[in-house]
């Protein structure tokens, strides 16, 4: 071979631009680029399911308070509220009118109140406090009454102890008489006493005023004739008959003056009474005062309840946030008290940060761990998709029963953008993929053919 034949181009075109640089070399290098990427490259292996944007927190439940009509529902989906707005008004009418009453009733009380308490200082000082000509409720009539009472009582009492006062001096005056007579009868007893002393003793003369100095005269003179025992015994025996007659005189007229019976006692009962009386109407007047003062604080219960139900029939915004309609019927004109109307949840523009919210077949669930990464795809917002990148927050402790089978709620929390919470509405639904676990290529495909690998 002619050696000049190496140095030309040609020869080197030939040799080296054939079948096995062409095209076996780049398939080598691509064998081997193959190689190392099945062997280094991973692979996320993931869950895939469908899920919503959710709130990271309900700031409260807005719930019916009144069964009143509704005269202003601000309630509108995924409207933006400030603490303190008004969010439905309902009608009061029924409610003013009832405290309007209770107030009423409550005052009346408060005026009886008083009275009760006048009427017992009024009975306490025995003096009539009342100030008013108006009788309102008929205390001022009731102390009057006490005090008519309470004279009849003096007057009883005055006019029993007069009568015995009159009893006292009848008696009395019966005995002066009688005790009189007495007196007479034992000065006459001792006149003839003295009288038979002296005939006995054959004496002349008879103490002087004594009015029987004649018989003793005429004894004296008839014994003088005839000195004879038996004279002497008819004179004694003559006086002291009468003696005997003069004392059975005495001795009736001492049971006469005892027939004249105890003079009754005076009647010391009056001031006894009169506190009877006074304690009698001041238990009438505390058992009023006691079931009035009941009343009265039974009513301001209710003038709070009703203020309660005033308070009810107005409800407002409790935080700023969001609201989420729940009822059905957005312009309903009544609602029963308790009535779920709307949850208020946090502004994702102010909190930058939504919950993802989606459900995942049970047999996925031990594959799922806090932390994991989480994408949601909404199907479109304004002009373009949206993704959204999050963490696996919680799962469920229980599941939820379907027709497909059981589920697991699974929430993940993620951070938005502000320009994405303008985009953003609670609600919207899209693709969830959760990132269970990354593997090779190899390792992929090696449990893919060993049928160890689900997804």
């Amino acid at each position: 071979m002619n050696p000049q034949l190496f140095k030309s181009t040609e020869f080197y075109h030939r040799r080296y631009h054939n079948m096995s640089t062409v095209l076996i070399t780049p398939l080598i290098l691509l064998v081997i680029f193959l190689f190392l990427f099945a062997f280094f490259a991973k692979k996320e292996v993931t869950v895939t399911s469908r899920g919503s944007i959710e709130p990271t927190k309900v700031i409260a439940v807005i719930q019916s308070t009144s069964d009143n009509t509704i005269i202003d529902n601000q309630l509108v989906a995924n409207k933006v509220v400030k603490k303190g707005d008004t969010l439905v008004q309902y009608s009061e009418t029924m409610e003013a009118s009832q405290k309007e009453g209770l107030q009423k009733q409550l005052e009346l009380l408060k005026r009886q109140e008083s009275g009760l308490k006048t009427l017992q200082s009024s009975l306490t000082q025995g003096t009539n406090l009342f100030q008013e000509q108006e009788d309102e409720f008929g205390y001022q009539s009731t102390f009057n009454t006490y005090l008519s009472q309470a004279q009849d009582i003096d007057l009883g009492v005055a006019k029993t102890n007069t009568e015995v006062n009159n009893q006292a001096a009848i008696a009395s005056n019966t005995g002066s008489a009688i005790d009189n007579q007495i007196s007479q009868l034992q000065t006459q007893v001792s006149e003839y006493e003295a009288l038979s002393q002296a005939i006995t003793n054959h004496e002349t003369t008879l103490p002087e005023g004594n009015p029987h100095q004649a018989t003793l005269n005429a004894y004296n003179s008839q014994y003088a004739t005839t000195p004879d025992a038996s004279v002497t015994d008819q004179y004694l025996s003559q006086v002291n008959t009468n003696i005997s007659s003069l004392n059975a005189s005495i001795g009736n007229l001492e049971i006469q003056k005892a027939g004249t019976g105890t003079v009754a006692t005076y009647d010391n009962s009056d001031s006894t009474k009169k506190e009877a009386l006074k304690n009698q109407f001041l238990q009438n007047a505390g058992q009023q005062l006691s079931s009035v003062e009941t009343q009265i604080t039974d009513t301001e219960s209710k003038i709070n309840q009703a203020d309660v139900l005033l308070t009810n029939t107005l409800i407002q915004s409790p935080e700023d946030g969001i609201l989420h309609l729940s009822q059905a019927d957005k312009k309903a004109t009544m609602a029963a008290t308790g009535t779920e109307l709307a949850k208020l949840y946090t502004d994702m523009t102010q909190t930058q940060e939504v919950a993802i919210t989606y459900y995942v077949n049970s047999d996925y669930v031990p594959k799922l761990q806090k932390g994991q990464s989480v994408r949601l795809t909404l199907d479109k917002v304004g002009n373009h998709g949206t993704t959204i990148i999050g963490k696996l927050e919680s799962i469920d402790n229980s599941a939820t029963e379907t027709e497909r089978g059981n589920v697991f709620r699974v929430t993940a929390r993620a951070s938005i953008s502000e320009k994405e919470a303008q985009n953003l509405r609670y609600g919207l639904e899209g693709r969830v993929t959760s990132v269970i676990d990354q593997k090779t290529y190899f390792n992929y495909f090696k449990d893919k053919l060993l049928n160890l690998q689900d997804q």
